[in-house]
């Protein structure tokens, strides 16, 4: 086998002089910044490309958490593999979660790959791969928080769209995750260097944060001193980015205080990221957290008090080992009486490692897979009739692209994320990263479609003008 080192050398000391990277990103937010902060440290004689067939290395960068993302990290590693077949000289290796959880039967069943890489291993693959890290803040060690590496990274997300991640690693042992085995302990990066992230990106033109981390509500608890997630928060509101969008907490945590600071904070929008799991006492036990459905609706009834508009997006688990049909039966009655604004579901999948593995009472995959389709028709139900609701309202919406085959400009309005909610369609082509008035006209069960209205309420042209 070629030294991918001595290739690479070649490729780059080319009369090109640059090395074509395609980096293929699988799993969450927090996988793609891993991926921008290996990218901004292979320096600016490194080139991002869409594909693979383009690149001179392709970089899977792999998610373990859930056996779909497995498949998926695979799948996209043999097709890798496939193609260095195809240009002799094409350096294959793969990184992240799936890497650190199964290395050695990764390094096995796989010899084709020129390098397996586990979270963070930035200083060693550029080491291994003949490439000098750049920048202020380059890697010579494999800790993935040293200082300046955030500020370096390339962006992967749209250039108006950024996710700031503000801690790593997970503290709860939740019986399903497997997070802790790959992601390591709670972590949080000290409050100057994560507001000195956000400063940097507003220069560089973002106008929504995204802010991220395995659970951000336990942000600071490991810091001796620094000020935890609400006084973060203060801190991050005088940034200059329009939008401050909240990812991932953990409902056990997210108390009055929190919804306080929400409110308080101009530039925060009245979005939280709100993963319950599941409404039953019983299977949230077995989950090994806290909570029941009881709890829950007066937890949400306070935070919509206190924070106006706020819309809630939460995950749900069905099938999981020890759900019976009232659990299930509670799941469903409590989502119709309390609703929430957006909801994503999977089914339970067994995580090697993790306690719910050994769990008794299995949901039959094939009941799991029914009552995972009854919880979806539900809340698209749930969906179709919020968006009527909204009809006739004017709001502020950013646009993220523009669909050429269809004619249209796709936004979001502050209640939807990126990637992971719904859109709103706006006919005509409008500038990527601006914000525009629209008001909405017709309601579908996702997603809303408006038109757009000038400064003074009239109709725009549908050109961005």
């Amino acid at each position: 086998m070629p030294d991918p080192r001595q290739e690479i050398r070649r490729v780059r000391n080319s009369p090109a002089g640059e090395l074509k990277v395609y980096m293929h990103t699988v799993g969450c937010a927090r996988n793609l910044v891993d991926s921008e902060i290996l990218l901004g440290q292979m320096g600016q004689r490194v080139r991002p490309v869409e594909e693979g067939r383009r690149a001179d290395l392709i970089v899977v960068n792999s998610c373990g958490f859930i056996e779909g993302a497995r498949e998926e990290s695979i799948d996209a590693v043999m097709e890798a593999v496939r193609l260095k077949q195809e240009a002799p000289g094409r350096r294959v290796v793969m990184m992240g979660c799936l890497s650190e959880r199964c290395r050695d039967e990764l390094r096995r069943e796989i010899p084709e790959l020129d390098g397996i890489y586990g979270v963070g291993e930035f200083g060693p693959l550029l080491r291994e791969m003949g490439l000098r890290p750049s920048g202020s803040g380059a890697v010579q060690d494999p800790d993935r928080d040293a200082p300046g590496l955030f500020m370096e990274r390339v962006l992967l997300s749209p250039r108006h769209a950024a996710y700031l991640r503000i801690s790593d690693g997970c503290d709860k042992r939740c019986s399903y995750c497997s997070i802790p085995q790959m992601r390591g302990r709670m972590h949080s990066r000290p409050p100057v260097e994560i507001l000195a992230e956000a400063r940097s990106l507003v220069e560089r033109g973002v106008k929504e944060i995204n802010i991220i981390g395995q659970e951000i509500s336990s942000y600071g608890r490991d810091l001796s001193g620094k000020p935890g997630i609400c006084g973060l928060l203060k801190i991050l509101n005088d940034c200059g980015a329009p939008w401050l969008r909240l990812l991932y907490t953990h409902p056990p945590l997210v108390d009055r205080e929190f919804a306080e600071t929400m409110a308080d904070c101009e530039q925060v929008l009245p979005y939280l990221d709100f993963p319950v799991e599941h409404v039953s006492g019983h299977v949230l036990r077995r989950m090994h957290r806290a909570g029941d459905a009881v709890g829950l609706a007066e937890q949400m009834a306070m935070l919509r008090e206190v924070v106006p508009g706020l819309v809630l997006r939460t995950s749900i688990i069905v099938g999981f080992p020890g759900e019976r049909e009232r659990d299930f039966e509670e799941l469903l009655a409590f989502i119709r009486e309390h609703p929430f604004d957006r909801l994503g579901a999977f089914i339970w999948s067994p995580e090697a490692g993790t306690p719910a593995l050994d769990l008794p009472g299995r949901v039959p995959s094939e009941l799991a897979a029914e009552r995972f389709h009854q919880l979806m028709q539900a809340q698209q139900e749930l969906s179709l009739a919020a968006n009527e609701a909204l009809l006739g309202r004017r709001e502020r919406v950013l646009v993220d692209e523009f669909d050429d085959a269809a004619g249209v400009s796709l936004a979001r309005s502050y209640r939807d994320a990126l990637d992971i909610d719904n859109c709103v369609e706006l006919e005509g082509s409008f500038p990527v990263g601006d914000f525009v008035d629209v008001e909405y006209v017709e309601a579908l069960e996702y997603d809303l479609r408006a038109r757009p209205l000038g400064s003074s309420g009239t109709l725009l042209s549908g050109d961005g003008s």
